[in-house]
This record gives structure tokens, sequence and C-alpha cells, in this order.
């Protein structure tokens, strides 16, 4: 693939990371007073207007199998969403944040066993570095597996293959990757709704304040419009085991804008402790072992 494509494919997914990183404050005061699974129907379905907006001619030539490949793709992203946020509710943010992590992990290991693609080198260093800097980043402690964790973890399978289908899925020939963009943000928001009906969660009077309007603009536009139809455009220049690597700065940029930001109850900021910040500067060199070219046919995989 070419050289400048990689590259600003890599700088199309940190910036995405930094969105979703940066939103992690503002969804956690907007959770305080709206449920979670109607925040989500919302975020996603105002995502998929957007884009149903702006791209509505691309589904002129719209084929069967791009409505199949991005419902595949909605699914597991609604899956890994869902389980994520309800996660949550049984364990600690900080646990949460390391296990969603693991996903740096998760990824190279299905990538060999499906598509038979082993990691260089320096990306299975980077990987290595990455995970740790995870683990200071949750404090450098793990104990007390609980349901929340359970969830948690089965929530990383859900991102897992979404990542790994975008890459099966957008490599084939003549694909409209826009068209798979769409029909993933569309069959997740319906998704979402359908959740949302069977308990019993009215979206049309559900309780909005200016926090929770503010907040699904953000992450609506920027989080799940822009940034999941931008994975799915751009990440056929690059690989899942790189794209994963550099979804796990996604907790660098929640930390740093966490102690930005005031959230929770006591509008506080989130100071961590100093092995947490090492943890950062970890994740980030993994970044960039990864990125090493080490030979002139260097070809990341």
């Amino acid at each position: 693939m070419s050289e400048k494509r990689k590259i600003l494919a890599d700088a199309v997914l940190l910036f995405v990371t930094m969105v979703w990183g940066s939103s992690f404050v503002l969804m956690k005061n907007t959770v305080l007073n709206m449920n979670p699974v109607a925040f989500l129907a919302v975020r996603f379905t105002l995502a998929w207007l957007i884009v149903l907006v702006i791209f509505w001619k691309n589904l002129r030539g719209l084929k069967l199998r791009e409505v199949l490949y991005g419902s595949i793709i909605g699914f597991f992203l609604f899956v890994g969403m869902l389980l994520q946020v309800i996660g949550l509710k049984f364990t600690y943010a900080s646990k949460s944040a390391f296990i969603t992590g693991l996903t740096v992990i998760l990824v190279p290991v299905f990538v060999a066993l499906i598509e038979r693609k082993v990691p260089k080198i320096n990306v299975t260093v980077g990987v290595i570095l990455a995970f740790a800097g995870l683990w200071l980043l949750s404090g450098a402690k793990f104990s007390n597996f609980n349901f929340g964790d359970f969830l948690t973890l089965l929530a990383d399978l859900g991102f897992v293959f979404q990542i790994i289908f975008i890459d099966i899925f957008t490599a084939k020939d003549n694909i409209n990757t826009i068209n798979i963009a769409i029909f993933q943000l569309m069959s997740a928001a319906f998704l979402y709704v359908m959740v949302s009906m069977i308990f019993g969660i009215n979206l049309i009077n559900v309780k909005i304040n200016l926090t929770a309007i503010i907040t699904i603009l953000i992450t609506g536009i920027l989080g799940t419009a822009l940034a999941f139809t931008a994975q799915v455009f751009v990440q056929k220049y690059t690989t899942p085991t790189h794209t994963a690597l550099i979804f796990s700065a996604e907790p660098v940029f929640g930390a740093i804008f966490s102690a930005i930001i005031p959230s929770g109850s006591n509008n506080t900021t989130e100071i961590l402790p100093l092995i947490s910040y090492v943890g950062c500067g970890l994740i980030l060199i993994g970044m960039i072992v990864a990125e090493l070219n080490l030979d002139k046919n260097y070809s990341m995989e």
C-alpha cells in the first residue's frame, strides 16, 4: 500500500481516537441523568441521519452485499458499545478501561486465526508495550473479576470483530465503503431503538438537559457520524492490528481530558497517579515502535 495513504489513515484513526477519548467525560456526565441505552439510541440515530443526508447519492449504486456487510459490522458495534455501557454499572471505570484496552491483544490473535496474517516483529513489540501501558494506566492492579468485568470482556469481542470485518469487507472489489458506513450506523441505531422499546424506554419523552444535548451533538456528529464513517473509509489503507494499536491511545486522551474537564456529581477533575501517566507514555511509545520502517520492503501486517 502507499506509504502516504497509510500515514494519512493512521492520522485519521488517531484523530478518531482523540475524539472518543475526549468524549468520555461528557458521556460520564450525561449518563448520570439519562438512561445509557436511550443515549446510545439517540446518538446513533442522529449520526445515521447525518451521514445519510450527506452521502445519500451514494445509495444510487447500492449493492445488496454492501447492506449485508454494513449490517454485520453494525451488529458487532452495537454489541460492543451496549455491553460496555451495561458493564460499567457493575465495575470500576479503571477496570473497564483496562479490559476494553485488551482489544490491542485480541485483534492480532483473531487476525492470525481468521485472516492468517502474522504481525511484523515491531508491531508485536508495539502491542506488548501498549498492553503494559494499559496495565499501568489502570493502576497496575487487577483483581476480583466480577459480572461487569465479564460483560466488558464480551464487549471487547464485539469491538474486535467490528475492526476485523471492516478489514475483510472493505478489501473486496467494487465495494462502496460509504454505503457500508451508512448501514453500519443504521443497523446499530435500529438495534439500540429496539432494545429501548423492549425495556420500555420512551425515546420520545426521554428527559434531556443541556449537558445531554451538548453531549449528543458532539458524540453524535464527531464521535459517531464522523468517527465510524472515517474508520470504515480509511481502515482499508492500514490493518486491524495497527488500528487496534492506535485505538489503545483512547484512555490516554481520556486521562488528559478528565484532568481538564470537571465531571461527576461533585463536578471535579480526575488527576491520575504518576504510574498512570507512565502507562500513557508506554502506549505512545508502543505506537511509535509499531510505525518503525525496519526494511525497504516493509509492509504492515
